[in-house]
């Protein structure tokens, strides 16, 4: 090319569509050009410059694009690439943006996958246990076995093993030890608080709430462990090698008094023999 005065001429740019052997337009740079694509087929395409200098040097660009003027297309029922066998119900469906909302289309009849019900399965787990571990106990429920604080969470907050001693000759095994008396209160504890699980003989239920009678716990010397087990609760410990499916509650709620009248009158029922103790042992125990 020469414009005339002795000097070679402008580039000149020629635009190309796809595979097309003719160019839409050919401009001198700089050009602006109107691509429409309204006119094209959804799908992917290329767009092609070819820019040409006065020197016949050559430099090409290919742009791949992809036009979407259509309405959406959803398949169900059959996924690239899959190998399928038998008869297959495929689900279509086409939504435009011009369209107005529509519920009953726009749900889908997809399978939910199979990873989305397990993780709601586990939200929902969590869910549980979160309302379990820390719910707060209703005022009027609060000083109920049932609704007594929960055992895990009392667990978390008993002393080290070894951190808490009874100290002195606290048993007598008289029936009345210091000063206190179980005989006039620990019937009536015993009977508001656990003869609803163990039964007014201490036989407890087999499977479900232990038995009193002969426990080893509730027989030792010490009653260390027993003191513990009513305040604090526990859930999921072999006794006598046998396990059961209902939680102790803690019974933290109760006052000293009435834990060791309670003590005291499973350590000398049904045919138990054993130390009892004082509201003191209870306070250190706590």
């Amino acid at each position: 090319m020469d414009d005339g005065a002795g000097t070679p001429g402008p580039t000149s740019i020629a635009v190309f569509l796809d595979e097309q052997a003719e160019p839409l337009s050919t401009y001198r740079p700089p050009a602006t050009f109107q691509l429409d694509t309204t006119k094209l087929e959804d799908g992917d395409h290329v767009l092609r410059v070819r820019a040409t200098d006065a020197m016949g040097n050559v430099g090409q660009r290919r742009i791949p694009f992809t036009v979407s003027n259509g309405p959406g297309i959803t398949v169900t029922g059959i996924r690239a690439g899959s190998s399928v066998h038998g008869i297959l119900d495929i689900n279509l469906n086409a939504f435009s943006g011009e369209e107005p909302f529509d519920p009953e289309r726009a749900e889908s009849h997809a399978p939910i996958p199979v990873w989305t019900w397990v993780m709601c399965a586990m939200v929902a787990a969590w869910a549980l246990w979160y309302g379990l571990e820390f719910f707060q106990t209703p005022a009027e429920f609060a000083n109920t076995p049932t609704y007594a604080a929960n055992p895990a969470l009392a667990a978390a907050a008993e002393p080290a093993s070894g951190s808490v001693a009874l100290h002195g000759p606290t048993f007598s095994g008289k029936g009345a030890v210091a000063g206190f008396d179980y005989e006039a209160s620990g019937t009536s504890a015993y009977a508001a608080n656990c003869m609803s699980c163990h039964g007014a003989g201490g036989a407890g239920v087999a499977g479900t709430f232990p038995a009193l009678v002969g426990d080893p716990v509730v027989t030792d010397s010490n009653p260390r462990q027993q003191i513990i087990t009513l305040l604090k609760g526990l859930q999921g410990k072999a006794i006598a090698g046998k396990s059961f499916a209902a939680a102790m509650p803690s019974f933290s709620e109760l006052s000293d008094q009435d834990i060791a009248a309670i003590v005291d009158h499973e350590r000398t029922s049904w045919g138990n023999h054993a130390p009892i103790i004082t509201p003191g042992d209870v306070k250190r125990v706590r």
